[in-house]
Formats: structure tokens, sequence, C-alpha cells
């Protein structure tokens, strides 16, 4: 006769333990297979540090020592370009010092980043195609076609503009967007931008909280960025630079030009406040918005979301063709393919070419993959420009694991905000950057 053994009960730590085992296979199953996914489709153009950092793009929250794993510790940057020391290699102290160094540096940036954005040889014309009331009479509407002419021709580009109805004179955020102009808001008098699919259009498809802006008495202008340069290294010289063939130019330098016209336009209007006007935009659009700003001082506030980290960095850094997005840099940035560290320029000049005016940048906790880490020791770096030039107040020494969520760290001169999510411009980061127009930019 059989004796039945007993099974034997497992204790509860035991049981805690089995448990927790099982989570860790499905979180090592998950970055795993998340990491050669990624890998995948982008091949050797991500570190391995930069690949799981990927991982939470989408608004996937990582556990935090998985964060400090991957954004690391380390706040020293090999080789960081010196921005109080010229070309000769001489210390700059004052106003005078630093605005000859800082054209030093925007020569520095157009020939081994963004290229050059052209600034003379064109005419520029403007016609009023449709106007009328919006958000319940709450708000203008005006679209303007804007055409570029040079010897080789013309181009035509189409702005969105929303104003406030309530103000005589009103501050106005100026960017591009992604989806076409219908995309920004459920107006069915939208006009399409150049770049859309008129068969295929959405009105609101990827909105804009318009009418929050408008409420808080500021106006907004865009246009499609495609209109100006498509976004493949095959054809991003079509449309804008088409006419400009002989420039050293990058998409950046097409998508710039168009902030910068928009500019034009915007302050030729009487009801525009030209003390308030902030450039903003989302993940590469936010380097244009700096890269605009750097460049044009008629910028007040340059506001950058998820907009990417040091060159220098681990994570978002490396240097290497992809395949993708070859056209945003010129060819002399390339000659630092796996010399990452040599290269003349990184995005602490990028922030101190700013100086002495406002930026503001904001960031998802889970989109590591922008390299929120290195964003904070850039704009750290470049703050000594408005301290020690400027005379202006500053952010506090701290860290990206400093910031609390949700929360803003704000000066007269600088302002960062950390929102919960990922890869994404939210309401909440809007909330902060018309707070920080409100107290700041006069």
């Amino acid at each position: 006769m059989k004796v039945k053994k007993e099974k034997k009960k497992l204790k509860w730590w035991q049981v805690v333990l089995r448990i927790l085992l099982v989570l860790l296979i499905i979180f090592c199953v998950f970055i795993g297979f998340s990491v050669f996914t990624i890998r995948k489709f982008t091949g050797d153009s991500l570190s391995l540090r930069g690949t799981m950092a990927m991982v939470g793009y989408g608004g996937i929250e990582m556990p935090i020592w998985y964060q400090k794993f991957v954004l690391g510790n380390d706040h020293e940057y090999e080789n960081l370009p010196e921005i109080f020391v010229n070309n000769e290699g001489k210390e700059v102290t004052n106003k005078r010092g630093y605005a000859a160094r800082r054209e030093e540096m925007l020569d520095l940036y157009e020939e081994y980043m963004y290229g050059e954005t052209p600034s003379e040889g064109y005419d520029m014309d403007t016609e009023i195609l449709e106007e009328g009331e919006a958000l319940d009479g709450k708000a203008h509407r005006q679209q303007v076609k804007i055409t570029i002419t040079t010897d080789k021709g013309s181009k035509d580009f189409i702005m969105l503009v929303y104003t406030p109805t309530n103000k005589e004179k009103y501050g106005m955020f100026v960017g591009e967007n992604f989806g076409g102009n219908t995309s920004i808001l459920n107006d069915e008098n939208i006009l399409p931008s150049n770049a859309q699919d008129k068969d295929d259009l959405t009105y609101g498809g990827d909105p804009w909280p318009v009418e929050q802006i408008i409420d808080s008495g500021y106006g907004v202008a865009t246009t499609d960025y495609l209109d100006w340069a498509e976004d493949t290294p095959a054809d991003f010289q079509k449309n804008l630079l088409e006419i400009f063939p002989e420039s050293n130019a990058t998409a950046f330098s097409a998508w710039s030009f168009g902030c910068m016209r928009m500019i034009d336009y915007l302050c030729d209007q009487p009801q525009v406040d030209e003390d308030k006007i902030a450039t903003f935009g989302h993940s590469r659009l936010a380097r244009v918005s700096l890269w605009t700003a750097a460049q044009d001082d008629r910028v007040d506030l340059a506001i950058s979301s998820c907009g990417g980290g040091m060159i220098r960095s681990d994570v978002s850094g490396r240097i290497v063709k992809d395949g993708t997005s070859d056209h945003w840099f010129t060819s002399k940035y390339y000659e630092y393919t796996d010399r990452d560290s040599e290269i003349p320029v990184d995005s602490n000049m990028l922030f101190a070419m700013i100086a002495d005016r406002c930026v503001f940048v904001s960031m998802g906790n889970a989109d590591l993959a922008s390299d929120p880490s290195s964003t904070v020791d850039a704009l750290q770096n470049a703050k000594a420009v408005w301290k020690n030039i400027y005379g202006k107040g500053v952010l506090d020494d701290f860290h990206y694991f400093d910031l609390e969520l949700n929360k803003a760290r704000v000066s007269e001169s600088q302002g960062i905000y950390l929102h919960q999510g990922g890869h994404k411009m939210t309401d909440e980061d809007w909330e902060q950057y018309i707070s920080y127009m409100d107290k700041y930019v006069k």
C-alpha cells in the first residue's frame, strides 16, 4: 500500500520570493525583447544605454533603479566645449567679450551642426487667405500665405494664426507642427498645409491647447514643418532649399528659417507685443526652437519639450549616419563619427547662445530616450552666462534626479519642468510655459 506524501506547504516568504522571481523574469524578458526590437530598427545608431532608454519612450514609467542605471550618475563630459574661452584660447569675462564669443559659437554651430540658415538673397511677401472668428468668438483666426522668392524661383507656405479678441496687445507662441495645420484644432475652416494629403484630412487629430493659450491672453502661430523641408535624407532639399541650392543648409536650417519668417510677419502686426515672443517645439522641433532663438534675438523665450541631451552623453549622443536623420546635420558633423568627444560643439553652447533671454525646458519622467539627465547638465553648464555676464538670477545647482515630478523650478532666466509620462508635450507643460511667460518675459 502506497503512502501518500503530504505536500509541503510553502512558507509565506517563499511564496513572495517566487512571485518576485516570476516578475523579475517577466521584466527581463520585456526589456530583452524591447531592446532587440529597437536594435532591429535603429541598428548601431544608439548605444546600449541609448537603446535601453528607448524602452519607456511611449510612456512606460520604468523603476527608479532602472532609470538611474540607464541615465547614469556621471555628470562629467569629456572635452566639453568651453563657453567662456574663445577660439584664440582667451577667457571672456564681460559683455563685449561674450558678444564676440557668441558669434564664434554661432559660426561653429552652423559649421558642425545645423548649417547656415538663409539670411539674404530673398524677398518675402504675405497674403491673407482667410480670416474669421474661432472658439465661440474668443479668438480671431487668420491664415496667411508666405511667399519666399529668390532668383531660383518662389515657394509658398501657409501660416495659421489664432489671437485673442479681448486684448489690444498680446504676446505670441510661435512653432511648427508635425501633423499639418488642420491637426492642431478641430476647426474645419483651417486650410490644409501644402504637405498634407488633401484626401485624408483630420481636424484636431494631434490637438494643441489653443483655447488654453487664448484664454491666457496669448496668440499662437504655426506652419507645417514639412512645408519647409521634407524630413528624409533623400527629399529634404525639396521645398524651401530648392530655391537656395548653393547654401550649406540642412533640414534644420529650413525649419528654423520658417520660424523666423513667421516672426517677421507677426512683428509687423500692431497688436503683437514684440517683447513677448516665444518659440516652442517638441522633440526635434524643440531643437528648432532653440536654434531659432540662438540666431534671432527677437525671440524672448525659447521653449524646448523633450528635445534631447548632449552629444557627449552615452544615452542621446553617438555621431553616426543612421539613414533617417542624416539630413539634420552638416557633413562636418559626420566627420566626428565615433569621435563624439572631439566635436567642437555641444548643447551647453546652444543654451548659452540664447542668453540673456529666457529658456524653458520640459521633459517626461518616462522619456529616458530624450536623455533628461544630460539636458539638465547642459542647462546647468550654460547658466553661468546669465549669472556672470548679465547679472541675472539662475537656477540652483541640481541634477536630474533632484527634480520633483510635476513641480517647476524657475528663475528669471531659466525654467525646467518634469511631467509624468513619456515623449510628449502636455497641457500641464503649457500651463508652465504660460505661467513663466506671464511672470518673467516682460
